[in-house]
């Protein structure tokens, strides 16, 4: 399995496909397979990285603080070590919250941004949503985390539907590391980066998933399209927080669209 060391931790990374490069940012709970309904239709046309951030899948996990800075820093040296001195930035949530950090801190190294279910700030309701969450991997059960966090991020017809997918998921999470998931989060809480948005010059793309009860499209996506002064905005019918397992082929050709638009 392929791994990098970065800032002395060792990064998780894969690489499918051939072309210009992609970087993927995973949801804050994720890990690469995250991004398993995105692989078959970027890796045509695209070179896709995938990674783990510290504190998530097969990467390090020392102990924090985190911070998104610090997510940016390995990343910038990740993409270094591959020789990717520019690349596309695709993230969802975390990710995509990590991709507006990178593209203020690395503005040279980026030729286009996607940020979907994703946030410049946390307010009030989201801060009480994530201080649960926090509570439930301090006390580490995996069962109880089930139940916190997949009501906020599908939507109630995709819980009914996708039994397999959940019950899947319900025995990853007896595998995940929950002390690094308190890091992951303390990192997230202290996000606040909205007066800093118009900075972004990046040609962006903000996605929001149109019943997303963690990270809503109003004010959170509409605030960033707001900011950026380089961005377009799409809202995705009947889509929850997990857009890109919702809605993967609307997801897909949201971004493969925008891509194309700015690659060279």
């Amino acid at each position: 399995m392929p791994f990098e060391k970065v800032n002395g931790i060792d990064i998780y990374y894969e690489i499918h496909g051939d072309g210009e490069p992609v970087v993927f940012g995973n949801g804050v709970f994720s890990n690469t397979l995250g991004w398993v309904n995105q692989q078959p239709a970027f890796s045509k046309d695209y070179q896709m990285i995938l990674y783990d951030m510290r504190g998530q899948g097969q990467s390090g996990k020392p102990d924090g603080p985190y911070s998104f800075d610090l997510h940016a820093d390995d990343q910038k040296a990740l993409l270094e070590s591959l020789g990717v001195f520019k690349a596309h930035h695709v993230g969802i949530s975390y990710g995509g919250e990590l991709g507006l950090v990178f593209a203020l801190k690395y503005p040279e190294l980026l030729k286009s941004l996607v940020v979907c279910s994703a946030v410049s700030f946390v307010g009030p309701l989201l801060y009480n949503m994530c201080q649960l969450w926090r509570y439930v991997c301090v006390l580490g059960d995996p069962e109880l985390f089930y139940y916190a966090t997949v009501p906020l991020n599908f939507r109630e017809t995709f819980i009914e539907e996708n039994t397999v997918l959940l019950e899947a998921a319900r025995q990853r999470y007896t595998q995940l590391e929950y002390p690094a998931l308190v890091n992951l989060l303390d990192a997230f809480l202290k996000l606040n980066i909205t007066d800093q948005l118009p900075q972004i010059k990046t040609p962006t793309c903000v996605i929001a998933g149109e019943k997303d009860i963690l990270k809503p499209a109003y004010p959170y996506s509409k605030l960033i399209h707001d900011l950026l002064p380089n961005s377009e905005m799409t809202i995705i019918p009947d889509s929850g927080h997990a857009v890109t397992f919702e809605k993967p082929d609307e997801f897909n050709r949201i971004v493969l669209s925008f891509l194309q638009k700015h690659s060279s």
